[in-house]
């Protein structure tokens, strides 16, 4: 019997998917999410199913304003100047932050792994400091 996929997996694909959707003009990201869906049938359960399309077409709606929010409190950077790993894990934790109004404390952890494995060695610290001044301001 094949195990369950766990949240960070699902997490860790839904930055995968915005990474693509960020880098790929006209990124089919929606077909991405049902190929990631078919693939991972028999250990993705209806809930997480449901979380990741869920996430993905809120995500997009919102995306503008999301962008919007980051620009407003970036200090010292453009968002244009970002590295695409730091926009997307920007991006999706203002979403989570702001949006969706999770605890922050989940939203800028799951930052932080996902920035240890894909970012450079300053991707963490810039990312934390930029989503703790973002917590203490609100």
């Amino acid at each position: 019997m094949q195990k369950k996929l766990e949240i960070r997996v699902i997490r860790e694909e839904i930055f995968k998917i915005l990474f693509e959707h960020e880098l790929i003009f006209e990124s089919d990201t929606l077909k991405r999410v049902d190929d990631f869906i078919i693939e991972n049938e028999k250990v993705l359960n209806k809930s997480k199913e449901d979380f990741l399309k869920n996430y993905i077409k809120a995500y997009i709606e919102n995306e503008n304003k999301v962008i919007d929010i980051i620009k407003e409190n970036l200090e010292g950077w453009t968002f244009e100047r970002l590295g695409a790993v730091e926009r997307v894990l920007l991006k999706m934790s203002f979403y989570e932050i702001k949006i969706k109004n999770e605890a922050f404390e989940i939203a800028i952890n799951e930052a932080v792994e996902l920035s240890k494995i894909y970012g450079d060695e300053k991707t963490k610290k810039f990312i934390n400091g930029i989503l703790a001044a973002l917590v203490k301001g609100n």
